[in-house]
């Protein structure tokens, strides 16, 4: 009786693929070659042919927009792993999915696969998500500033663009300052960072940004190597929470293959997915009021009195030295300091203050931390 309840009335739902590379190839071969298990979790067969009322979008740039909406306009739900779509038009596509009773899912768009959509959207929906940090490998980095919009967007509960993404390529490191960070319990990842930021007063702003930046060597995100993916979720209630992921094509093929299976069970029962939330509006935080901790790097002449004179410049500017570590070189001496936080302006203003002090010689490094207290 149960499952006799649980199938739709309709024998099978037409499902459509939109691309040609090994995505959509694996997609296809999914639903080939398991198609008995996926029918008895859907309630429905999920056939490839035509008419499809079920799309599955396969493809990584804006050239399917115009697919993606007729279909979404003939109340087609609508399955992308496009996350570039998803970052410039996911406003206008889940506009369009609500006025014409159509599904839009794209839980593969984010993080190659690992499953951090859903939770934003549903499991942390009455929480309060204060920070999310994310490690993706080298060949999502075209995509970078795009996913982070699009986490801060569901975290945050603000429509943030692509283009208020502050994002800066990771260069090369230079060896001996790895090896000072690891000295420090420290390392280096090129990280994106969404964090909601409480000014006095009460007034917030959300800061979203990709960048190279050292984490504590025992925080899971800089145990993280390519090709895998991870994302730390931290929130009010729940705490921290770590979703993984290899970033592999089958990864994001089982996200794929999830959110159609949930859409076709939406067809079957009458449910919809969870709508999009930019309730909040909060204003995005220019760079300059993003405060932050950082590492230096600093070239000085070996004299006495050095060290005193490139504490007075911080002081000056209102930076706080946490931590310090000197290392001679010759007639010259390599300070590692680790700051306080601080805003972004102050240090700025600190490191244009150091190059013209006459004890340093270069300011060689500087990069943020994240992932811990001062």
């Amino acid at each position: 009786m149960t499952d006799q309840l649980f199938r739709s009335p309709r024998a099978s739902f037409g499902v459509a693929v939109l691309g040609t590379g090994a995505l959509a190839a694996e997609v296809v071969r999914i639903l080939r070659d398991t198609g008995g298990d996926l029918r008895e979790r859907a309630g429905a067969d999920l056939v490839l042919a035509e008419p499809a009322e079920l799309v599955v979008d396969a493809t990584e740039h804006l050239g399917a927009a115009h697919a993606v909406l007729d279909a979404l306009r003939a109340g087609r739900s609508v399955i992308t792993a496009n996350t570039a779509l998803i970052a410039e038009y996911g406003h206008r596509l889940a506009a369009t999915a609500e006025q014409h009773g159509a599904d839009l899912f794209f839980e593969a768009a984010v993080a190659g696969g690992v499953p951090v959509v859903r939770p934003l959207t549903q499991s942390l929906s009455g929480d309060r998500v204060n920070q999310v940090l994310g490690v993706f490998p080298p060949e999502h980095s075209r995509h970078a500033a795009a996913q982070a919009a699009i986490l801060a967007t569901l975290a945050f509960h603000t429509r943030v663009e692509v283009g208020d993404v502050q994002f800066e390529e990771s260069g090369p490191a230079a060896a001996p300052d790895l090896a000072a960070a690891e000295a420090l319990g420290l390392r280096l990842r090129t990280l994106t960072v969404c964090t909601r930021i409480a000014e006095d007063g009460g007034k917030e702003q959300v800061s979203v940004r990709v960048h190279p930046a050292l984490l504590p060597a025992t925080d899971p995100l800089a145990r993280v190597d390519a090709p895998s993916s991870a994302v730390a979720v931290d929130a009010a209630g729940a705490g921290r929470l770590m979703f993984y992921g290899d970033g592999a094509t089958t990864a994001t093929a089982s996200a794929l293959l999830g959110d159609l299976i949930t859409a076709a069970r939406n067809r079957v029962h009458g449910g919809r997915a969870p709508r999009a939330s930019y309730y909040a509006q909060l204003p995005i935080a220019p760079l300059g009021d993003t405060p932050t901790r950082s590492y230096l790097n600093l070239r000085v002449t070996d004299h006495a009195g050095a060290l005193a004179q490139v504490a007075a410049v911080f002081a000056d500017n209102g930076v706080s030295i946490a931590r310090v570590r000197q290392e001679h070189q010759g007639t010259d001496a390599h300070l590692i300091v680790l700051t306080h936080r601080a805003r972004e302006s102050a240090l700025i203003d600190t490191i244009d203050a150091l190059t013209d002090a006459p004890c340093v010689r270069e300011v060689r490094t500087r990069w943020r931390i994240e992932g811990t207290d001062d």
